[in-house]
């Protein structure tokens, strides 16, 4: 971003003439748009109060350093309420049921989708990216994968009001990602043709290197995952399971809701995500990504999995002890290829603000291509090409190249409203098989409490077939 050595003075001048003046949907004038490169297309907002529903982290301080910008630059009021996660879904809910419109931009995990859009709580962004004297110019949706809009922007199931609808724009962008140790793995022999330590490309070749690393390394641990109950169990069973064939971006289940999960692919990932198991800690069945992380840091095993946005703690010499020989890599692969799981957050303009327009070009200042580096920089998880190549988030984030590449190939959980029970489920089911509950008794058992579930939120599934 470009400011001006004059601007504290202009902007004061400004502020001092629009004194009184009905401005809140007028132009900013083209002497204050170019005290920052880009904000021509910016409103006044004057008198106008923003809010902004999110959760507290890294991505959500930077978005108040974004919108205060927006703040100085238009008059408006923007205010960043940051709370637990785990509470967000409910007040969210409970506000749009009451019709309060307390809320101008939403921000929630695209697991929630289908409470968002099947419940009208956000506007179709279609049409407000249309509206030329009110977008971004140069926002660029091309910019962003097209894998991410499909996860954080489109809702396509068959309960959809505009299956081709933009609900949203990614807000905070999370890809699991693999954690090698290079030391290790060169010791061990594991190395490429240049004698560089060599990830493994498949699920099968990390046993492998597995069985390897334990002989060479019998007080390490040679592989750690994420397999506490629910969210992590499920985070890691997917690439594993969309390696195996499941249907991808969603391998849990068809449009119906009818589940899939219990098919060849699932058991087949069972089957070697067992195999591995023996190559981990005790307790990583009660690992969630926070102990991966850690045991990761402190050294103690050789291969991880884990959010792109745990991966800063390991590169950080004031915490982490593999800082100096930590690389990274997408997910290993499988017969039908190599996917990457998608987590994260996107965000839209509330159905009930009374601002709508306002609204739009808050979500669009935050989520612009010439915001992205800034935000990024400051703590943010952006999903756009142009971030992830530019060489200061690089020297920042080594890592972020490899966030685009593994995009190629990508899965994601579900986004209907029966998600979070069904992933605990899916989780609990998981966990009885690798604590020794046979295989296929397991997957089915979970796949009819699937079923189940899905008909009490109002789904369909039987409409593809029976009840497994």
């Amino acid at each position: 971003m470009r400011v001006r050595s004059h601007r504290t003075t202009l902007r004061t001048r400004l502020l001092g003439a629009a004194a009184g003046l009905a401005l809140a949907a007028a132009p900013i004038a083209a002497s204050a748009a170019d005290m920052v490169e880009g904000s021509d297309w910016l409103r006044r907002w004057d008198g106008v109060k923003l809010t902004l529903s999110s959760h507290t982290g890294p991505t959500t301080d930077a978005v108040k350093k974004i919108g205060a910008q927006f703040a100085e630059l238009t008059g408006a009021e923007v205010e960043v309420i940051d709370e637990s996660w785990t509470d967000l879904l409910s007040k969210h809910l409970a506000d749009a049921a009451a019709g309060g419109g307390t809320y101008d931009i939403l921000t929630w995990p695209y697991i929630w989708t289908g409470h968002y859009v099947e419940g009208g709580l956000v506007e179709d962004l279609n049409g407000w990216f249309a509206m030329a004297d009110l977008a971004d110019p140069r926002f660029d949706l091309d910019d962003i994968p097209e894998a991410v809009l499909e996860v954080y922007g489109r809702y396509r199931g068959s309960a959809s009001p505009n299956p081709d609808g933009l609900w949203s724009v990614p807000y905070k962008f999370d890809v699991y990602l693999a954690q090698y140790r290079t030391d290790l793995y060169e010791q061990a022999g594991i190395v490429d043709a240049d004698g560089k330590a060599k990830p493994p490309e498949t699920w099968a070749e990390l046993l492998d290197n597995a069985k390897v690393l334990k002989e060479k390394f019998p007080d390490m641990q040679p592989v750690v995952f994420p397999l506490a109950v629910d969210d992590p169990m499920v985070a890691t069973f997917l690439p594993m399971i969309a390696a195996y064939g499941g249907t991808i971006p969603i391998p849990w289940y068809d449009g119906n809701l009818y589940p899939e999960f219990q098919n060849a692919p699932g058991q087949e990932a069972i089957a070697i995500l067992q195999e591995l198991t023996e190559y981990m800690p005790a307790d990583v069945l009660d690992m969630d990504y926070d102990r991966v992380n850690a045991h990761m840091a402190q050294g103690l095993a050789a291969y991880g999995l884990n959010w792109n946005a745990y991966l800063p703690v390991l590169l950080d010499p004031g915490s982490s002890q593999i800082h100096a020989s930590v690389a990274f890599d997408g997910t290993p692969g499988g017969p039908a290829g190599r996917f990457s799981g998608l987590g994260g957050w996107q965000m839209g303009v509330s159905s009930q603000s009374a601002n709508k327009e306002a609204a739009f070009q808050l979500l669009a200042w935050i989520a612009g291509r010439e915001r992205g580096v800034d935000l990024a920089l400051a703590g943010g998880s952006v999903a756009r090409h142009s971030v992830a190549n530019d060489p200061k988030v690089v020297e920042a984030f080594p890592y972020y190249p490899l966030l685009m590449d593994v995009l190629k190939g990508y899965a994601a959980r579900g986004m209907d409203r029966s998600w979070a029970e069904l992933q605990r489920t899916i989780g609990v089911g998981l966990n009885k098989i690798l604590l020794g509950q046979d295989a296929m008794e397991g997957l089915n058992e979970t796949a009819g409490q699937a079923f189940d579930q899905a008909e009490r939120a109002g789904y369909s599934p039987s409409t593809t077939a029976a009840r497994p």
